[in-house]
């Protein structure tokens, strides 16, 4: 019964509500304000959509590669954002002045944007970012407190990013390979090892915000802002999560929790259209409409949380499948190379009549960069020097 429900519906938006110009950013004081232009999509588009990686969705949209973008302030200031190679439309934001208010003007595709003059808003202190495990078989929260707010009376509203750092090591070893030349297995030089361990960075994607119209003083005391599953290679050995805080006006808040509903849950029967969102970006030029919302921020706050994976209850990551050959041939280990599988057991015991035994893995499980992981160790991860 219900797929002899199911029909194509083919949505009739006005055109005006499609091709829709799509703004993320911030304007920082002292900092790198960064802006993403991108363009909404029709509904039956599939050229772009959302996906879910490192426990959060992110938009594959169409970005806006010809646009000016200029931060402006209402004392006559501008600072014009070129764009880079990543796409986003940044620059070097000096100062600003407290008491002056500043929005972002675009000029695209014949159209000029703006977004509503907002004076810059300081953030409050982190004043603690910890982590937390139960028990065993426990997932690892992220707990952050503030400091006290600016004024405890009135509701706060905060937007967190987050920066996560871990160490990866590989799952096997070896120390021999086949050279296919010779048709025998010899050692690898220290050179030619694979690495011993290496760090893979993400920022997060996920849209993490929240007030503390339900918390007493104005204040958040040890709010989860991150569940780490226990079986995750992130806390396996060395993880670093760095927290970045901005205070957010209301607007800037209702505009992320209606981007929270329409992107996480995509798909929802009532969940709003793009056109929908509250935003403070207009077209000056023309009825055409805007996504987006600009906020501007006196000034950001971070901290650092460190886990060590041998002070929590985890499941360190374990090696994937692997090949045992029996009464093994030099010819069955050509076949193996070309494969593209990795010998690390050569047990040769031919010379007292009995036979070759090899086994062999996949290349990720001795080669982290195959995973994405740098070599090159970020300063702030252990070990210190």
């Amino acid at each position: 019964m219900l797929t002899g429900c199911v029909e194509e519906y083919e949505a009739d938006l006005p055109e005006g509500e499609t091709n829709l110009l799509v703004v993320n950013g911030t304007i920082r004081s002292n900092e790198k304000s960064e802006f993403y232009l991108t363009r909404s999509i029709p509904l039956n588009d599939h050229s772009s959509d959302y996906y879910y990686v490192n426990d959060s969705y992110t938009w594959d949209a169409q970005t806006v590669y010809y646009a000016r973008v200029t931060i402006c302030g209402t004392d006559g200031s501008e600072y014009e954002c070129p764009i880079q190679d990543n796409g986003y439309y940044t620059c070097n934001t000096p100062a600003l002045d407290p008491n002056v208010s500043y929005y972002v003007r675009i000029e695209c595709d014949g159209d000029i944007y703006q977004s509503d003059p907002e004076k810059p808003l300081h953030t409050p202190d982190i004043e603690k970012l910890e982590y937390y495990q139960k028990g065993d078989l426990e997932n690892i929260q992220i707990l952050l407190t503030t400091a006290e707010p600016d004024d405890p009376t009135q509701t706060a509203y905060y937007s967190w990013e987050y920066t996560e750092t871990w160490e990866v090591r590989p799952t096997r070893q070896t120390s021999v390979y086949f050279d296919l030349e010779e048709m025998t297995a010899k050692y690898l030089s220290p050179a030619e090892q694979y690495p011993e361990k290496g760090w893979k960075i993400v920022d997060s994607k996920a849209i993490l915000t929240e007030s503390t119209a339900h918390y007493v003083d104005g204040k958040f005391n040890k709010y989860q802002l991150l569940d780490i599953s226990y079986k995750s290679e992130r806390i396996a050995w060395n993880y670093c999560n760095e927290v970045t805080q901005r205070a957010i006006t209301k607007g800037e808040y209702e505009y992320n929790k209606a981007c929270l509903e329409a992107g996480w849950e995509m798909g929802g029967l009532f969940t709003p259209q793009p056109s929908a969102l509250p935003t403070n970006i207009h077209c000056t030029t023309s009825s055409k409409r805007a996504i987006g919302y600009i906020g501007c921020s006196l000034n950001t706050v971070s901290k650092r949380v460190y886990i060590d994976g041998h002070d929590i209850y985890r499941e360190v990551p374990q090696p994937g499948g692997y090949v045992k050959l029996d009464d093994c041939t030099e010819e069955d280990c050509v076949k193996m190379v070309y494969q593209g599988m990795v010998l690390y057991i050569w047990d040769d015991k031919r010379m007292i009549q009995q036979p070759l035994t090899t086994y062999w893995a996949f290349p990720a499980d001795f080669d982290v960069r195959l995973s994405g992981a740098t070599t090159t160790k970020p300063d702030y991860m252990p070990p210190f020097e």
